[in-house]
């Protein structure tokens, strides 16, 4: 009889947590270059080859890709974009944007922010980025 009350807690408590991730994973781009400086982004999720194609932020605009980790095991939600801007586009960056843990989130958050100086992030709504890497150079 035990092992039947054991099962059910264990079960109700697996379905109650699946339950509690209904929100969606969410990656942001921010163009925060200069004005008329616009940055070129280019994203691709691993899960299903998701490609957005290549996109362009002006000044102020913000890019946002919603997505659930995957539930195969196997595989990890991984998300990559390659970050450009310049008057040749010549200023890059190809940033692993996200990459999901061993067992399925929900509701993370990840903001990636373009800015003169390089690229900036956060992953808490309530707290500023913080710079983390400078912009490459092409030749």
């Amino acid at each position: 009889m035990n092992h039947l009350i054991i099962f059910s807690l264990v079960l109700a408590i697996h379905f109650s947590l699946n339950e509690a991730c209904n929100k969606p994973n969410i990656v942001e781009i921010h163009n925060q270059l200069a004005p008329g400086k616009l940055l070129s982004h280019h994203c691709r999720g691993s899960i299903n080859e998701q490609n957005k194609g290549l996109q362009y932020l002006k000044v102020n605009q913000n890019f946002t890709i919603e997505f659930s980790d995957v539930s195969n095991r196997r595989e990890r939600t991984v998300w990559t974009c390659m970050l450009r801007h310049g008057p040749k586009m010549e200023f890059y960056f190809n940033l692993q944007v996200y990459r999901a843990a061993r067992t399925e989130r929900c509701n993370q958050y990840r903001s990636w922010t373009a800015k003169p100086d390089g690229i900036w992030f956060r992953r808490d709504r309530e707290k500023p980025s913080g710079h983390v890497r400078n912009w490459m150079k092409h030749a």
